[in-house]
């Protein structure tokens, strides 16, 4: 806060006379309450439901965040501007990372609430219900095919083809980077880097998604054999 142009006006010191931030300018009290309401408040009797409503509206949010920054690096000639590239990827990297904060958030509600509301929102992805219910975000299943598409850039970084006969052309170029001595050899390997911090938060975000899931219901079962016992 020491470099901010202002203070948050919450009794923090203000040695420098600087001036506090006007919060009813940003958002005003009422305008935040009226984000409280859902869609789905006058049929859904579940204390749960503002909590699932708000954590989807924030990984919606940031979805489409990441959605931008991936179009832009799609567009862009990646093998000109090597430290663009890096940054909008660490940037992508971190969403993911955030995501599956924001997901975990799920494990503190009461699980018969939350199975209850599952079921009352027919949240499920199809009619066999086979994958997580996260995945009726049409934006997310586009993300995440975008993410796993920047593989196809590897080549271009490297300056290399693509062996059709399935040689270690990439792997051998890949390693001619790691020990060259150029200038422009170090920002390749970040950018090699943050796509695959890319790939290790985007499986991640997948994995703690299914542990809500598999939670929540294991959590329901214990309680009941535990109320049978």
């Amino acid at each position: 806060m020491m470099r901010c142009s202002y203070t948050l006006g919450l009794g923090e010191p203000n040695l420098a006379g600087k001036p506090s931030l006007k919060y009813d300018t940003v958002c005003k009290p009422n305008e935040v309450h009226n984000l409280k309401t859902t869609p789905y408040d006058d049929r859904i009797d579940n204390c749960e439901n503002n909590a699932v409503h708000a954590t989807h509206q924030i990984v919606e949010s940031w979805i489409h965040v990441s959605r931008k920054l991936l179009e832009k690096n799609h567009r862009r000639d990646i093998s000109r501007r090597f430290e663009k590239a890096v940054e909008d990827c660490y940037t992508v990297e971190r969403i993911w990372k955030l995501l599956t904060e924001v997901e975990d958030i799920h494990l503190m509600m009461d699980p018969f609430d939350f199975l209850k509301l599952k079921n009352q929102l027919s949240l499920k992805s199809s009619c066999y219900e086979t994958a997580s219910f996260c995945m009726r975000s049409k934006e997310l299943v586009e993300v995440t095919k975008m993410c796993r598409d920047l593989r196809h850039k590897v080549p271009e970084i490297l300056e290399v083809e693509v062996d059709p006969l399935g040689g270690p052309r990439i792997q051998e170029a890949a390693m001619k980077l790691y020990v060259a001595e150029k200038m422009n050899g170090f920002e390749k390997i970040h950018l090699l880097q943050a796509m695959q911090g890319i790939e290790v938060a985007m499986k991640g975000f997948f994995y703690a998604y299914k542990q809500v899931l598999v939670g929540g219901d294991g959590e329901v079962l214990r309680l009941m054999e535990t109320e049978l016992e």
